[in-house]
């Protein structure tokens, strides 16, 4: 593969060489993987003192940067290195994220035009560029950290720059294959980077995560996979993407029969209006009930009545102060770490000292308050890159005696998250 190349336009062409001289990017460019070409505005400057601005017409604060030197830079440099994909980069510019260093590293070469002041004459913004970037809502004193932000997110992604290509495949948005064409149906989405540990194990009394040290390769993939998706949740829900069940998705309740008192017409009803199912888990019962000897019996007549292993979630309270892990979350979460669509669902409406012995424990646990508004929406402290305490979905939660409760706030969250189509 040719090499990419950058064109940087600035009055500080020093800040950029300084800049791409370092790391990866300085290997990039001894390997002519990457070239990066600084041209000074004042080299094309008509005035005796190389001045490139002036006040802006109509008056205001600040100085304007002149048309003519950039557009004389730019006709110069493309003359004697070819055309260029000109970018003018600019607060007002449409915002620079990876889907756009993935567009941009398909080009052979890329000019960066840096302002300073108040800008760059805007005749230059209507005639003379392709397209305006801008790397966030905020305002820098000129262009040239922008184009160094460009530069490294762009020239990375080239084949070849970085040490390790699997890098680029898991890292924060990373783009994903997606899955169903339904536009409602369960998408894998973006998620930001798992955490990442290393030696020493523990570290002031902090331990790394003991699957990352267990040797199971499968078993690491799968926890990264689920903190990713958590850790997103927990910081950038907005990069998760809206989806719904499909129509007739399998829904169980399962409470154990200690549990169940006098709530066991209400709970069919439950069931019923909301179009699942319902089943007590434990000794037979009373003819016509429903009933299984226990979790792993449920699992084998989902399996074989829906064709997948379910993901049995627990539902409990959550604590005081501490925000709802709903069903959206749970069931993203799980889909994003087995890599596909939500398989069937089972509520265990039971506490954690009610799961049989010997029974495969619950995939994930959800935390509802049965009193809660529904309209409200979960929200996270987003301080921490992952605050466990608060999202780590593997944590039993304290069932109340009142299962009814719990099934009706379970069903609620479903419909009021969307998650189930009309």
């Amino acid at each position: 593969m040719s090499a990419i190349e950058f064109e940087v336009f600035t009055i500080f062409p020093a800040a950029i060489e300084a800049f791409v001289k370092a790391g990866l990017m300085g290997k990039a460019i001894a390997r002519e993987l990457v070239a990066v070409h600084c041209t000074d505005y004042r080299s094309f400057s008509q005035d005796r003192h190389h001045s490139v601005d002036d006040a802006p017409f109509g008056g205001g604060a600040g100085m304007v940067i002149n048309p003519e030197p950039v557009v004389a830079a730019l006709e110069a440099v493309s003359a004697a290195r070819g055309p260029m994909h000109t970018i003018l980069l600019t607060p007002s510019g449409a915002q620079f994220d990876q889907r756009v260093a993935e567009r941009l590293a398909t080009k052979p070469r890329i000019a960066l035009l840096c302002g300073r002041y108040e800008g760059i004459d805007d005749r230059v913004r209507e005639h003379f560029v392709d397209e305006c970037l801008s790397i966030g809502d905020f305002v820098l004193n000129g262009g040239e950290v922008a184009a160094a932000v460009i530069i490294e997110a762009v020239a990375r992604l080239r084949e070849g720059v970085l040490g390790n290509p699997e890098s680029i495949e898991t890292e924060s948005f990373a783009s994903i294959s997606e899955g169903s064409l339904d536009p409602h149906a369960w998408q894998p989405g973006l998620v930001l980077e798992h955490p990442h540990y290393t030696r020493p194990a523990e570290f002031r009394g902090h331990a790394v995560p003991p699957i990352l040290l267990a040797g199971d390769h499968q078993a690491v993939e799968r926890w990264r996979r689920r903190t990713a998706c958590l850790r997103t949740w927990a910081l950038r829900p907005e990069l998760r993407p809206r989806w719904s069940l499909p129509s007739g998705h399998p829904i169980w309740l399962a409470v154990p029969l200690d549990q169940l008192g006098d709530a066991g017409g209400e709970l069919a009803q439950l069931a019923a209006d909301a179009g699942a199912n319902f089943t007590v888990i434990g000794p037979r019962v009373a003819p016509g009930r429903p009933n299984m000897r226990d979790l792993k019996q449920l699992r084998r007549l989902v399996r074989k009545r829906h064709g997948s292993d379910p993901h049995v979630i627990g539902v409990g309270q959550c604590g005081p102060g501490e925000p709802e892990r709903g069903p959206r979350l749970v069931l993203d979460v799980l889909a994003y770490e087995a890599g596909e669509a939500p398989a069937p669902v089972v509520f265990w409406l039971g506490s954690p000292e009610h799961l049989p012995a010997g029974a495969r424990a619950c995939d994930a646990w959800m935390a509802l308050d049965p009193e809660r508004d529904r309209s409200g929406a979960t929200t996270f402290d987003p301080r921490l890159a992952i605050a466990s305490s608060l999202i780590d979905i593997s944590q039993p939660q304290p069932a109340p005696q009142a299962t009814a409760a719990l099934a009706r706030a379970s069903l609620a969250a479903l419909r009021a998250e969307g998650l189930l189509r009309c």
